[in-house]
Order: structure tokens, then C-alpha cells, then sequence
């Protein structure tokens, strides 16, 4: 794709790695200030990325209609895409006159400024057809897997990325709590959790799921669980965080085989004492 011109529009981690990353292979990308006061010239690039914020793209997408104007070939030259994972094209909608619309969303985190793009990276892309094939190249370009998306499925895939991404991170960030209660400091907690979690995941690339998932739920070792929570007790917001991951774990256990008897022993030592369905931990 080295013959396609780039202009990123935004300065924060993605628009920094996304630049970056075109550049390193040889496409023509260059980075623009989404506050710059000539930003609409970024719209002369084959492919104009709006590396901002959710709530930032429909504003900036009105203000560069409204300061570009209409391009000269009303059928269509070149192509605007936001980065979000949660949106569908409306944002983009004033610059649809002459222009492919489409998003191009990269199913990862980024930490830093400087957290480059990984190899194998999933990019959601949603786009009309001629930007579509622009937008597969060039993730080919990056090293990713390109997935193509209908609109109305942007919001689930965005949900499964947070889940697996972001609320991953927060469940960490409990168990860090609790190895700080044991007298760990942060640093140290931290530490220690993650190899297991490198681990798991490591675990779970080699054997998927629902072999991936390991721990007491999967041996039925109910008298475990119900130690845990007796030891969350002063705790109720991990302790229900704990509930919430084991319950949901019940399909995972199914598909492994657990016995209608030990499955129902592992659910009841979940429930909380609290919602009147049981007698709890």
C-alpha cells in the first residue's frame, strides 16, 4: 500500500502509533493536530484517519465540511475513517459528499505514547466498498487480521474488546488489592500477578477455550470457593466481582463436562447470602 497517502488527524497514543507504524512500512502518513487551524488539508491525503476521541469525531467531522467545503470529484476519491470501535459512520455523515466513509478500529491497548502497534492486532473495519479494499490493505500492511463489520454489530465488537481489554485491568487491580491486604505493596502485588496472568494467557492461546479456563471452579473444589469469599467478606465489592466471574463462568464448566451434581454444588457456593436464592459462602 505504499502508494496511498496518509494524514492522521489527533496527537495521542493511537494517532502516535498509527503514524508511526504507515511510516515504518513505507506508506506515506503523516501526524496532524486535530486543533490545528489548516486541519482541513488534511483531507487532500487519500485516507484521512480521525484518531480522536468518540465524542470528538462527529464535531471535528462537521468542522472540516464546513471549512474544506465539497471536493471537486463528487464521486469520490478519497476516504474518511474514525478509529472507534463502539461507532458506526453517522459521525462522519458532513463529509460524506465525494468521500468513502469508514471505521478502522485496532483491537488494542495503548498503555503509552509509545506503545507501538503489535503484529497480529484484530482491526474492526466497517466501510463501503472501495475504501473497504484500501482499509484491508493496509492492515495487511501493519501485520493485523482485518474483520469486517456491519454497523449496527460496532457496539458488541467494542464491548468484547472492552471486556476482554479494559475490565481485564480492573479485575487485576481487585486482586492486587487483596495480595496488598497480606501485606504485598503495590508494586509487589502487581508483580506477582503478573506472570500468572501471562500464563493464563498463554494457556489459553495453546488450547482455547474452554480448556483455557483453570482453578477451583473447574475441579469443583467448592470448599476453596467458599473459603474465598468467607476471606472477602470485608471486601463486598471484590467479593462480588468474584461471584459475578464465577457465575459466568457456568457455560465454560458445562462445556468441560462438569456433572449436573458438582456443577449445582459450585453454583450455590457462589450465590451471595444477600439475594434470598441461598444460603451462600
Amino acid at each position: 500500500m505504499s502508494g496511498v497517502t496518509v494524514a492522521v488527524l489527533g496527537t495521542g497514543r493511537l494517532a502516535h502509533a498509527l503514524t508511526g507504524a504507515l511510516t515504518a512500512r513505507g506508506v506515506a502518513a503523516s501526524m496532524l493536530s486535530a486543533r490545528d487551524p489548516d486541519r482541513a488539508r488534511a483531507l487532500d491525503a487519500d485516507l484521512t484517519v480521525l484518531a480522536v476521541s468518540d465524542d470528538a469525531i462527529g464535531p471535528l467531522a462537521a468542522a472540516l465540511a464546513a471549512e474544506a467545503g465539497e471536493p471537486a470529484d463528487a464521486d469520490g476519491t478519497s476516504g474518511v475513517v474514525h478509529c472507534s470501535g463502539a461507532l458506526d459512520l453517522a459521525p462522519l455523515a458532513p463529509l460524506a459528499t465525494g468521500r468513502w466513509l469508514g471505521a478502522w478500529h485496532p483491537m488494542q491497548a495503548f498503555a503509552t505514547v509509545d506503545t507501538p502497534i503489535a503484529p497480529g492486532v484484530t482491526w474492526g473495519i466497517t466501510a463501503e466498498a472501495e475504501l473497504r479494499e484500501v482499509l484491508v490493505g493496509l492492515t495487511a500492511t501493519l501485520g493485523g487480521r482485518p474483520v469486517l463489520l456491519r454497523e449496527e454489530d460496532r457496539p458488541r465488537y467494542h464491548a468484547a474488546a472492552t471486556m476482554a481489554s479494559n475490565y481485564t485491568v480492573v479485575l487485576i487491580d481487585h486482586a492486587a488489592r487483596l495480595l496488598q491486604d497480606c501485606g504485598l505493596d503495590a508494586d509487589a502485588a502487581l508483580e506477582a500477578l503478573l506472570p500468572l496472568v501471562r500464563t493464563s494467557l498463554d494457556g489459553l492461546q495453546g488450547v482455547g477455550l474452554p480448556g483455557g479456563l483453570t482453578g477451583p471452579a473447574v475441579r469443583g473444589d467448592v470448599g476453596t470457593i467458599r473459603r474465598h469469599l468467607a476471606a472477602l467478606a470485608d471486601r463486598p465489592d471484590t467479593a462480588a466481582l468474584y461471584r459475578a466471574a464465577g457465575r459466568a463462568a457456568h457455560d465454560l464448566l458445562v462445556a468441560r463436562g462438569m456433572g449436573p451434581a458438582t456443577l449445582a454444588a459450585v453454583d450455590a457456593a457462589l450465590r451471595d447470602p444477600g439475594d434470598g436464592t441461598g444460603t451462600g459462602a
